[in-house]
């Protein structure tokens, strides 16, 4: 059966191109997934057959970002730092509350 999300028309057109539609659909994905497995740490480890989930550098959240995937694929991603937060919106508002 598999996991549904859903994905209104505005969320569509407000995605600039393809590859940031894919990500945001991703993203949504992964929030659903951890909703499912109660956001256990080993979910998204499960998920991505053993490969070690990269997180935010300021609030520690896990992306859906490998260690490995290359930096141009990734949103957030601040070179000679690391993987920021790939939903900035919700890292900020956490830091400013």
């Amino acid at each position: 059966m598999g996991i549904k999300i859903k994905i209104t028309e505005d969320e569509i057109i407000d995605k600039p191109n393809d590859a940031e539609l894919g990500a945001y659909i991703r993203r949504k994905y992964m929030e659903k997934v951890g909703e499912e497995k109660e956001l256990n740490n080993n979910w998204f480890f499960e998920l991505t057959n053993g490969l070690e989930p990269d997180a935010c550098f300021s609030c520690g959240k896990l992306s859906p970002y490998t260690k490995l995937t290359h930096i141009d694929s990734r949103v957030g991603f601040v070179e000679g730092v690391g993987q920021g937060c790939f939903e900035p919106e919700k890292c900020l508002k956490k830091k400013i509350k």
